[in-house]
């Protein structure tokens, strides 16, 4: 199945683009998603992921414009579903910053 995958701030720097589509088996998981995407980008492993392999807590995620707020990484993808990842940065929270993207 397809996903699309847009970036910000720190993120899209490691990444070098707003957005990519990447191909996924049926049935992944929002973690198992972001593993196989940070795979193909040097650095955005250890800006998504603790040592642990945890996705960090300040790593906001929306999937279709709704924010993915308790077992995130546990919630199951559908075909065509588009992840929206930010970063907590200085100067506002990750919410308000999502409130901001454009519908």
């Amino acid at each position: 199945m397809q996903l699309e995958f847009e970036f910000y701030a720190t993120l899209r720097d490691a990444v070098g683009e707003k957005s990519v589509v990447r191909t996924v088996p049926d049935g992944t998981t929002v973690a198992e998603a972001l593993r196989a995407v940070a795979e193909d980008y040097d650095g955005l492993q250890s800006l998504l992921f603790r040592e642990n392999g945890a996705l960090r807590s300040h790593i906001t995620v929306a999937r279709n414009e709704h924010p993915l707020l308790e077992d995130r990484d546990d919630v199951v993808l559908s075909e065509g579903d588009t992840l929206v990842l930010s970063p907590g940065v200085s100067g506002g929270t990750a919410m308000a910053r999502l409130a901001e993207v454009p519908q």
